[in-house]
């Protein structure tokens, strides 16, 4: 995460609902095959970057809220692990490294960048810091798949334990499009209660993200100097099919020098 982790207080429940290791092994794997330092984009709290620095990644990341990045810090320290944390908009990252030979975009992040224009920006950064053929891997949401999700009901998510004085927090989510668009409005909710079942407070995040077509970042990612390698429906490798697969999992590979004052 993300774009919508400015808040400081989701920094402090983020890592209580976002608790997957779905595609560690995948990105640990990909580690193991491109030499050289590693970008990890919109990197949240570390659910990622911590076993990528475990597993030896020269690793430098990028997210936009500082919060989130603190929290990160804390836990690289806490495990006497390192790596370089700039809180940045990826849009507008200009960092001195510029011969990266990995740049993870995990957890479908790049759909918050919800305007094409902030699309073709981020992808022209990106490629701005790899080095020839160095790889993008781009993680986001199967459109096909996602948008049958997106009916406009109040749900309830998820319901967690939380470690101090056994409290239990509650999330739903409220998801509808933006008339005449393929945003997604999504109003999320965030309830804590005591051991008594007492409401103690609740907060409320608005988070907006774009269901973007394959054809359609295809063609901003070769417009950006890169070229697809692959693409996966999961993280188990398996190829994509436009009307199943959960994810669309590109790796992309730079081939050309990137655009002009870059």
């Amino acid at each position: 995460m993300s774009t919508t982790g400015a808040q400081a207080w989701i920094a402090g429940l983020y890592d209580v609902y976002v608790t997957t290791t779905i595609d560690v092994a995948f990105f640990q794997e990909e580690l193991k095959k491109t030499p050289g330092p590693v970008l990890e984009l919109m990197a949240g709290t570390g659910r990622l970057s911590l076993p990528l620095a475990e597993a030896g990644a020269r690793l430098t990341c990028v997210d936009v809220s500082g919060p989130m990045l603190a929290r990160l810090r804390t836990k690289l320290v806490d495990r006497g692990l390192e790596a370089d944390l700039v809180e940045a908009d990826i849009c507008r990252m200009t960092l001195p490294e510029r011969s990266y030979g990995l740049a993870p975009l995990p957890f479908q992040s790049f759909g918050e960048l919800v305007a094409v224009e902030a699309q073709r920006t981020a992808l022209d950064r990106v490629a701005a810091h790899l080095r020839p053929g160095g790889r993008f891997i781009c993680t986001m949401h199967n459109p096909a798949v996602r948008r049958a999700t997106v009916d406009g009901q109040l749900r309830l998510l998820c319901t967690f334990t939380l470690p101090e004085r056994k409290r239990t927090l509650l999330l739903w989510s409220l998801q509808r499009f933006l008339p005449g668009t393929s945003v997604v409005w999504a109003s999320q909710f965030y309830e804590r209660y005591d051991p008594e079942g007492r409401l103690e407070d609740k907060h409320w995040l608005d988070v907006r993200f774009s269901l973007v077509e394959r054809g359609e970042f295809q063609a901003l990612a070769e417009a950006a100097g890169f070229r697809v390698a692959a693409l996966y429906g999961s993280y188990d490798r398996s190829p994509f099919h436009d009307g199943t697969s959960p994810f669309m999992i590109w790796v992309l590979e730079r081939c050309r020098v990137a655009h002009a004052g870059a």
